[in-house]
């Protein structure tokens, strides 16, 4: 049974950066260093504690998050290992949630790389601090003092130098640490270390490194720069806490070296976390809210004793172990057998068995407490997003932030009778990574599969194929277009039908005018002296937004139309509320097609990365797609990553990660996410018109 850990004793950190970096394998060696396991695993060999899957040991690639802790002195340090492909990015994105530190993985020969500029950007919008491992520093070629200027040139910031390399590629040996000034050398297999004193010929180096670390050291508070200004000398104690000050409010990056194959700087690196990573801030405030009502915040603090309070950041469904909820407990504490109200689902579950995991190992917990991470195993109803609280103090923490899926497919079984099996299968992949979406879209008729990126989806489908024996057929989704007018207008309809008996009456004169984009319907009901009673009212609303749902020029949805109910007419005996509504839906066609009717296209955000050679034909092809380039995030005098900033309509994005990665040689990537819809004319909307005739007609033939 693992031992007990308060938030004080607890750091949380996630291993991040390109693909290739080494970054499971730091994790490995992390593990190994710490006694967590006897014997380093490989990539090749397929056996990392961390990429346990079986497409990861195929691709020889991390395409999950996982998970592995180590016990330091006395601290309890969570590492989350995440993958560096672009496609997977949500789950580096959900890891980053959960931790208060990232470690940031840089190449010693390659450096900055596309995602660690995506990934440095994200930390700095988030004011996340981090800390920087310059690993493979026994590659050929490796060069600390280049990927330092790389670093600063690239990404900027305050960089502080925690070691230096002793040796370089093949004669790489060890590390010297600046703040202790000593060198550390690994023993034997590299689980310990031998400490001594730093080379001669590089003495003169360290201190000169030593004394810019107490520089930026001394800028951690007021009463440490005016010590150092005064010309006294800083204490080590002093210098740890003034790093460490300045780390936690994300203004300095340590920046410490080694190479996780060869277990060199791994000590280095857990006693860095140690001292200088912040630690779960107890009485942190979270805003939330209550369950069902956005408007009604909750604040809830970061303290072992207050109600349970959790978040789900990763959920893990095994076919034969069940379902692993991974969860940061912001409040209170969870043990055994402790009643949960999955707050943002109003569905009430017991935990049962709780466990701190090391890859898929389970090591059993006594509880979670407030700041540290665990997985609640066989907690049926909860995905990841969700919020798990005290039923007595339910509240719901939006604080997960994901990005929106770039690449979709729309997906059809290939067999009748499958589709079922097919959904329920792509259903539960959706649960596991919030960044698919998977369901049906209702104004285009399909059903869609939507990701981060081309290689993740077709991992999915693959699996579908191989695990199931299920096919399916995919194609290029259908682009949801709207209507909308451009126009006053006035419409009138009666509804009228009296052949005997109980008949139907019902007469609407009605007033439209275009909104404002994004602001969607609005009704006015300006009936004055009765002529329309007031419990025909509600059906006259529904009707038009029924009517609504399918414009005048190709039946898509009309959005951004303000509509004033001004006059009607009624009848004591025929009239009805669905009288009413029909005349509503009625005069609303009337009134669309007097009102210029338009149709709109969806305009999407894009953020491109990628190197400086490539933004000449990355804007150019922008252009081509009939977007709009809204300028470009440069430094002159950086050699680093480049984002270009557009807006281009969805249909011409469809396949943009399959073009990018023709047109700059798999270097760039992109973020994506809706902005706005925009009018489209001409011959463009023509053919959008046709196709979608065409479309309907084929429907109703079938």
């Amino acid at each position: 049974m693992l031992k007990e850990y308060k938030a004080d004793q607890i750091r949380n950190v996630a291993i991040i950066g390109h693909g290739g970096t080494g970054k499971s394998t730091l994790l490995e060696a992390m593990l190994f260093v710490g006694g967590k396991i006897d014997k380093m695993g490989s990539s090749d060999s397929g056996n990392l504690v961390s990429d346990f899957d079986d497409d990861e040991k195929a691709k020889k690639i991390s395409i999950k998050s996982s998970m592995g802790f180590v016990e330091f002195e006395d601290v309890k340090i969570n590492i989350i290992d995440t993958p560096g492909t672009a496609d997977f990015i949500g789950e580096a994105r959900s890891a980053l949630q959960a931790v208060e530190t990232a470690i940031l993985v840089v190449d010693s020969v390659d450096g900055v790389q596309i995602e660690t500029e995506k990934a440095w950007r994200y930390l700095t919008e988030n004011n996340i601090p981090r800390i920087v491992f310059v690993n493979k520093m026994d590659k050929e070629r490796a060069s600390y003092d280049k990927v330092i200027e790389n670093i600063k040139s690239s990404l900027g910031g305050n960089i502080a130098s925690l070691c230096i390399p002793n040796g370089e590629g093949e004669n790489f040996n060890g590390v010297m640490d600046t703040v202790e000034m000593k060198l550390y050398t690994p023993k034997g297999d590299g689980k310990d270390v031998t400490i001594g004193e730093i080379p001669a010929d590089q003495k003169e180096l360290v201190e000169l490194e030593k004394t810019a670390l107490v520089e930026l050291a001394a800028e951690g508070t007021d009463e440490l720069i005016e010590k150092f200004l005064g010309g006294e000398e800083l204490t080590p104690e002093e210098v740890i806490s003034g790093l460490m000050l300045q780390l936690k409010a994300a203004k300095l990056t340590p920046v410490i070296c080694g190479s996780s194959q060869k277990v060199i700087g791994i000590k280095n690196l857990i006693k860095t976390i140690k001292n200088f990573a912040p630690a779960p801030e107890t009485g942190k405030v979270y805003t939330g809210h209550q369950p069902g009502d956005a408007e009604k915040t909750v604040e809830v603090k970061l303290d072992d004793s207050g109600s349970m309070a959790a978040v789900v950041w990763k959920t893990a469904i095994d076919q034969y172990a069940g379902r692993f909820n991974y969860v940061k407990v912001i409040s209170g504490q969870v043990t055994p057998d402790t009643e949960i109200l999955n707050a943002g689902r109003d569905l009430r579950e017991r935990s049962t068995k709780l466990c701190a995991m090391i890859g898929n190992k389970q090591n059993d917990m006594p509880k979670i407490c407030a700041g540290d991470i665990g997985v609640l195993v066989k907690l049926d109803k909860a995905v990841t997003l969700d919020t798990l609280s005290d039923p007595k103090n339910p509240v719901v923490l939006p604080i997960i932030d994901l990005p929106q899926p770039v690449y979709s497919l729309a997906v059809e079984a290939a067999k009748r009778g499958e589709e079922d099996k097919i959904g329920q299968f792509l259903n539960k992949v959706a649960e596991e990574n919030p960044t698919l979406k998977y369901g049906f879209t209702v104004s285009t008729s399909e059903t869609v599969l939507s990701g981060m990126g081309d290689m993740q989806l077709n991992l999915i489908l693959n699996n579908l194929k191989e695990k199931l024996k299920l096919d399916v057929v995919t194609r290029t989704p259908r682009v949801a277009y709207r209507e909308t007018i451009t126009k006053k207008a006035e419409a009138q309809y009666k509804h009228k039908k009296q052949s005997g008996g109980h008949g139907q009456y019902g007469e609407v004169q009605i007033r439209v005018k275009p909104l404002e984009r994004g602001k969607g319907f609005e009704f006015v009901d300006s009936i004055v002296g009765g002529v329309v009673p007031k419990q025909y009212i509600p059906g006259v609303e529904k009707g038009l937004k029924e009517g609504l749902e399918e414009g005048v020029l190709a039946k898509y949805p009309v959005v951004d139309v303000w509509v004033e109910l001004f006059y009607g007419s009624y009848h004591d005996v025929d009239s009805s509320e669905m009288a009413f509504k029909i005349a509503a839906r009625n005069a609303i066609k009337n009134a669309m097609e007097a009102g210029g009717p338009q149709l709109l296209e969806p305009i999407m955000n894009v953020r491109i990365f990628a190197d400086k050679e490539f933004m000449g034909d990355i804007m150019s092809d922008i252009t081509s797609r009939r977007g709009r380039v809204l300028g470009m995030d440069s430094d002159e005098n950086s050699s680093g990553i480049q984002v270009i900033r557009a807006t281009v309509p969805e249909a011409e994005m469809l396949r943009y990660s399959t073009d990018l990665r023709a047109m700059t040689s798999g270097k760039a990537t992109f973020e994506m996410e809706f902005s706005h819809y925009d009018p489209i004319s001409g011959r463009e909307a023509d053919k959008i018109i046709e196709e979608r005739k065409k479309f309907l007609e084929e429907e109703a033939n079938k």
